[in-house]
């Protein structure tokens, strides 16, 4: 694993996103970006990856937010662009960055990964469903979407909505199947009860 080449791609992908919009964004932020690093890490590790796929996992998930820097709507795009410039300036071969779009466009919603690559960064973009912090990282992305995307819901409206999203939700990784999903269902109980309150 080029551990030189990980430390330029993540002090490149930190200046993108503190240097823009990101930097105001609750959720799709650079704490985020870090969290989906360590998950993608800690998950392909128990999945037993060969190093240089994890290498592309760690790569692919520092990049694939930076296109919000620019937009929300089909920034996984744009990350690409990032990535694939970026990369190519550093003559990192074309088959890896390719193979690195393919992760980041994965995460793409609604997320259909086919490789275990694809899997694994669609679980550890997603891990926050079945983590204890689920309802303040829930909290952040609604308040991002009413701020910077227009978007807002009642409280009734936006409960109905990730409690139908959690149930359809579904890991890929035996290592996200067997630590993340029976906090999911705690969460989904969590998000009932506030309703009733």
């Amino acid at each position: 694993m080029n551990i030189e080449l990980i430390e330029k791609v993540r002090a490149y992908c930190k200046e993108l996103m503190e240097s823009s919009r990101c930097q105001e964004l609750q959720f799709h932020n650079w704490e985020h970006t870090e969290d989906v690093v360590r998950n993608a890490k800690i998950i392909a590790k128990h999945e037993q990856l060969a190093d240089d796929t994890i290498e592309e996992i760690i790569i692919a998930s520092y990049f694939h937010d930076t296109g919000n820097m620019k937009q929300a709507a089909g920034h996984e795009k744009l990350s690409c662009e990032y990535a694939q410039e970026f990369l190519t300036n550093l003559s990192y071969n074309d088959q890896r960055i390719i193979n690195i779009i393919y992760n980041i466009m994965a995460t793409e919603m609604p997320q259909q990964p086919e490789t275990i690559s694809e899997k694994v960064i669609c679980d550890a973009d997603l891990a926050h469903l079945g983590k204890t912090n689920f309802i303040i990282k829930n909290t952040n992305l609604r308040k991002e979407w009413d701020q910077h995307c227009n978007t807002r819901f009642t409280d009734e409206q936006w409960i109905a909505m990730n409690v139908q999203f959690l149930k359809n939700h579904s890991f890929h990784s035996a290592f996200a199947k067997a630590h993340f999903a029976k906090q999911k269902v705690v969460n989904i109980e969590k998000l009932l009860a506030i309703e009733k309150v």
